[in-house]
C-alpha cells in the first residue's frame, strides 16, 4: 500500500514509524529540523509544502492509496487534501485543530470530498464529558455506529463491585465483562470471578443500558465538575455538560475569554483566576468537586492543577496531555485519567488502513480491541471452537442484532455477527487472515 503523509510532528512521525514497516511511505515536510529527522527512517522524505502541487506531484500522489494530512496548519492540511484528491488519491484523511471547520469530532464523507476529517481537540472533549457521566470511566470506545459501547472501569474502594463476584452483580441483560485487568495481566472473567479494588475491566454493551452501570463499580452520581481553562476543549467540555444535570465551574485568568463564553455558556459558572493559586483553590471550594478537568496549553500546569485538586479533596481528576509519553506518567502519579488528542487521529487512521471489515480500533493496557463484522461466507454457521484465533487473542462479545452476548465455544457465528475480538497488536493481521 502506498501512503502519502503530509507533516512529520509528533503525529506524522509516529504514523510514518509504524506505517513504514509494512507500507511504501512518502513522508512531506516543510520544517528543516523535522524533514531531518524523518529521513532517517525508511520512508521517502520531500521537504516542501505539502499544499503546492509540484510537491505533491513530486510525491505521485496520484497513486497514494491513502493521503494523510497531519501538518500542524489547518488551511494547509484542508488545501493539500482537496489538492491529493483532485490528482488522484484513493482515500484522504484530514486533521483539523479549529472547531470552525467541522461541528463534530470525526466527519465521514465530508462534502467537500474528504473520506475523514479529525479534529481531535472535540473529540478529546467529548471523550472527557462521557468519561464524567461514568464515574470510575476510565475510556469510552463507541461500536456499532453508537448502538454499543464500550467503556474501561477501574473497581473503585468500597463500591458496590469491590469484593464481590461477577455474576452478583446482576448486570443488565446486554451488558458483558469482557476482561479484567490485574497487576499487570489479563483475566478473563467468569461467573465466580470475584472483582477487587484497582481492578481495570473492559465492559462492553448496549449505549443505552450503559448508564445502569452508575454506581456499581465507583460513586454513583457526578453532580460537581470544575473544569480550568476555557480553549476549545474547555469550554466545549462545559457545552456538553451544561446540558445534564450538573453543576458546571468553568475556571480561566483570561478576563476577555471570561466575558465572551459567560454569553454563550448561561448554565455554567465562569471564574476568572489563577488555577495554580492555592488559596483560590480553597476559596472556591475546589475539593468538594466531583471531578476536575484540567485542560489549560500547558502539561505541567494540568499536572499541577490535577494534583492539588485531589490533594484537596476532589474525587477524580482528568488532564489533557499534549504529549503522549507523559501519559503513563500522569496516571502514576495520581491523575486518574490523562487524554492525549492526538491518540484519536493515530486510531482513526489505522482504522482505514485495516484491510477487513474493521468499524473501530482503540487499545486497553496494550490490547487491541477491534470490530469485526462476519463476511465470509465460509465463517457462517461455525462454532467459535471452530476458529483458531492466535493464542492471546480474546473474542470478548458478539453484537447481534440490537443484542449483546458473551460467546462461548458452542455459540454458532451469524451473517453479520460483529465481535469484539480483543488481542495483541502483533497479532493483527493473524485475525485479518481469519476473517478476510
Amino acid at each position: 500500500m502506498r501512503i502519502v503523509i503530509a507533516g512529520a510532528g509528533e503525529v506524522g512521525y509516529s504514523l510514518a514509524t509504524s506505517l513504514a514497516l509494512k507500507h511504501d511511505v512518502c513522508v512531506i515536510e516543510s520544517d528543516a529540523s523535522r524533514y531531518g529527522r524523518v529521513s532517517e527512517l525508511d520512508v521517502h522524505a520531500i521537504q516542501g509544502n505539502a499544499a503546492n502541487m509540484r510537491i505533491l506531484k513530486q510525491a505521485e500522489v496520484d497513486r497514494a492509496d491513502v493521503f494523510l494530512a497531519v501538518t500542524g496548519n489547518d488551511e494547509v492540511n484542508l488545501l493539500s487534501g482537496l489538492a491529493a484528491r483532485k490528482v488522484g488519491a484513493r482515500n484522504v484523511i484530514v486533521r483539523v485543530e479549529n472547531p470552525d471547520y467541522v461541528e463534530r469530532p470525526i466527519v465521514k464523507d465530508h462534502p467537500l470530498g474528504y473520506d475523514v476529517v479529525i479534529c481531535p481537540q472535540l473529540a478529546l472533549a467529548q471523550e472527557a464529558a462521557r468519561l464524567i457521566g461514568i464515574p470510575g470511566a476510565i475510556e469510552i470506545v463507541t461500536f456499532s455506529g453508537g448502538r454499543v459501547e464500550m467503556i474501561e472501569l477501574q473497581v473503585m474502594k468500597n463500591s458496590k463491585a469491590d469484593g464481590r463476584a461477577v455474576k452478583d452483580l446482576h448486570l443488565p441483560p446486554n451488558v458483558v465483562i469482557t476482561s479484567v485487568y490485574r497487576n499487570g495481566e489479563v483475566v478473563i472473567p467468569r461467573g465466580d470471578t470475584v472483582l477487587k479494588a484497582g481492578d481495570r475491566i473492559a465492559i462492553v454493551g448496549r449505549t443505552k443500558d450503559i448508564e445502569a452501570l452508575k454506581g456499581v463499580f465507583g460513586p454513583p452520581v457526578t453532580r460537581k465538575v470544575t473544569i480550568f481553562g476555557a480553549g476549545t476543549i474547555g469550554s466545549y467540555i462545559a457545552k456538553i455538560l451544561e446540558k445534564g444535570r450538573i453543576s458546571v465551574k468553568l475556571i480561566e485568568s483570561r478576563l476577555d475569554r471570561c466575558e465572551m463564553l459567560s454569553e454563550s455558556l448561561e448554565g455554567v459558572k465562569i471564574i476568572c483566576g489563577d488555577a495554580t493559586d492555592l488559596e483560590f483553590l480553597i476559596e472556591e471550594e475546589i475539593g468538594k468537586s466531583d471531578a476536575v478537568v484540567a485542560t489549560t496549553e500547558s502539561d505541567e500546569k494540568n499536572l499541577l492543577i490535577s494534583l492539588l485538586a485531589k490533594n484537596l479533596g476532589a474525587r477524580t481528576a482528568i488532564a489533557k496531555v499534549e504529549k503522549r509519553e507523559y501519559v503513563k506518567l500522569f496516571e502514576a502519579v495520581g491523575v486518574d485519567v490523562a487524554l492525549n488528542p492526538r491518540s484519536v487521529t493515530y486510531h482513526e487512521v489505522s482504522k482505514l488502513l485495516r484491510r477487513m471489515q474493521v468499524e473501530t480500533v482503540a487499545e486497553i493496557e496494550d490490547t487491541a480491541i477491534i470490530e469485526v463484522v462476519v463476511k465470509n461466507p465460509k465463517l457462517v454457521g461455525k462454532t467459535f471452537r471452530e476458529i483458531n484465533l492466535p493464542r492471546d487473542a480474546i473474542i470478548g462479545a458478539v453484537v447481534r442484532g440490537e443484542g449483546c452476548l458473551i460467546p462461548r465455544g458452542d455459540t454458532k457465528i451469524e451473517p453479520e455477527d460483529r465481535l469484539l475480538v480483543f488481542a495483541r497488536w502483533e497479532e493483527i493481521e493473524k485475525i485479518e487472515e481469519i476473517f478476510e
